[in-house]
């Protein structure tokens, strides 16, 4: 399901969330009665790599993170001495127990609760003293061990959200250091993940999946006016707010757009489900706008079908078939998907990024359209059909212009057959006069 999406190098287990807090975290779901959307299943995989692979991009340490919620012998235990730095402990992953009053003291935050775990950092919901208020805070798992590649990981995730302020996009609040540990804080938003949803719920009414999609499409626009690509869109990393506003989260691997089209792929990283086909390939073409209007797609195709468009036993076998296997129509899934919202599925799911929409913008607008009624750019009408979709979107002035045309019909056809009855009596007029003799000659006759 989208809360069990596979990393480009193994499958990640999830745990079992619930509603509550939903905080941007780093791997999907969270502990029990939170979701928290995150890349726990999403680890960078070095092409032609051997078996000596770092141990943070070892999928089981994800399995092992959503599995663990309450693990004897994995909480983290602070040193005694208050001041002593967290950097004394490089054997351990660190996992901070909110419960314990000695450990749950950090900086400016007291940490609350866990709401997110996967294999690179937990989150934890925080209030902020100076503030008073609730925030996310996210934390390297791998505590002051972390290399300097995962430290500049999250440094990179949290100065590409912190750009992004947007009503669809989670807000990013501080970058900082503490005791020897990298944090981020971020909006805390109330709710679920999209995955959990679908979860709870199954595939989504078509109405609601496209209003959903289409503020979703309209955040990634905005990332992309300002030069960021998300490249891992999925129901995961979509928090979905008690307000029903849909938030993004996760910007792990996110690129500038310049470098993303000057550089070929050097890497394939990513969810296999939901993955375009040139972001699924070392050095295939660049990644480009195109990319993430696939995942759009790959999500509205999951929210409402209940299931992504590719689905195998192992990463590997799903990349695969995102290259080359027929997609499964939404339609032949769930057939109460409207057909106009099939086509826009199926456009953003093209495998050739130039036959997909040109823009999230423009993904967005035929949403839009489809939500209105309108024919989608997707799926051109013909005059007929658009007329008869224009009286079905509007029956009252459809009525009227029905009414203005026939009263007009009729009207023309009253006044083409006063004229032809007019035509009609001048040439009978005029054949009479031309039999009448004419009076002189009727005399001559006559004597």
């Amino acid at each position: 399901m989208s809360g069990s999406g596979q990393d480009a190098r193994g499958q990640g287990g999830t745990g079992t969330p619930g509603t509550g807090p939903a905080a941007p975290g780093p791997g999907g779901p969270g502990t029990p009665g939170h979701a928290a959307a995150g890349n726990g299943h999403t680890a960078p995989a070095q092409p032609g790599a051997g078996s000596h692979d770092p141990w943070w991009l070892d999928p089981a340490l994800a399995r092992m993170a959503f599995g663990s919620a309450n693990r004897p012998g994995r909480s983290w235990q602070p040193p005694l001495d208050p001041d002593a730095p967290f950097a004394d402990l490089r054997d351990r992953r660190v996992r901070i127990d909110p419960a314990d009053p000695l450990q749950r003291e950090f900086g400016d935050y007291e940490l609350l609760e866990i709401v997110g775990e996967g294999g690179m950092g937990v989150v934890y919901r925080a209030r902020q003293r100076n503030l008073d208020r609730e925030v996310a805070i996210k934390l390297l798992s791998a505590g002051a061990a972390a290399s300097e590649e995962i430290i500049a990981s999250l440094r990179h995730e949290a100065q590409s959200a912190a750009q992004l302020q947007h009503p669809n996009i989670v807000v990013v609040h501080e970058l900082g250091e503490y005791g020897g540990l990298i944090f981020y804080a971020m909006q805390l938003v109330r709710g679920r993940s999209l995955s959990r949803l679908l979860e709870e719920r199954g595939a989504l009414p078509p109405q609601q999946a496209a209003t959903l999609l289409q503020r979703v499409a309209e955040g990634v626009d905005y990332a992309h006016r300002l030069g960021v690509l998300h490249l891992d869109l999925k129901p995961g990393n979509i928090l979905v707010g008690d307000d029903g506003e849909p938030r993004i989260a996760d910007f792990g691997l996110a690129r500038r757009l310049e470098r993303a089209l000057a550089v070929a792929n050097e890497r394939i990283a990513g969810t296999p489900s939901y993955m375009a086909p040139e972001q699924a390939q070392v050095h295939g073409p660049a990644l480009t706008v195109a990319t993430d209007v696939y995942g759009l797609g790959a999500v509205l195709y999951e929210t409402l079908t209940g299931v992504p468009p590719f689905h195998a036993d192992d990463p590997k076998a799903t990349l695969q078939q995102v290259l080359d296997a027929p997609l499964l129509p939404p339609r032949q899934r769930n057939p109460a998907i409207p057909r106009d919202l099939e086509a826009i599925v199926l456009r953003c799911l093209a495998r050739d990024p130039a036959q997909r929409y040109r823009s999230a913008r423009a993904l967005a607008e035929d949403l839009g359209n489809f939500l209105a009624g309108r024919p989608v750019q997707a799926r051109p009408l013909n005059p007929l059909q658009r007329g008869i979709r224009f009286a079905r979107r509007e029956p009252r002035l459809a009525l009227v212009i029905a009414l203005l045309i026939l009263g007009l019909a009729a009207g023309l056809s009253v006044a083409l057959w006063l004229w032809r009855q007019a035509e009609a009596d001048a040439a009978r007029a005029s054949q009479g006069d031309r039999t009448q003799p004419a009076p002189g000659i009727a005399d001559r006759d006559g004597r």
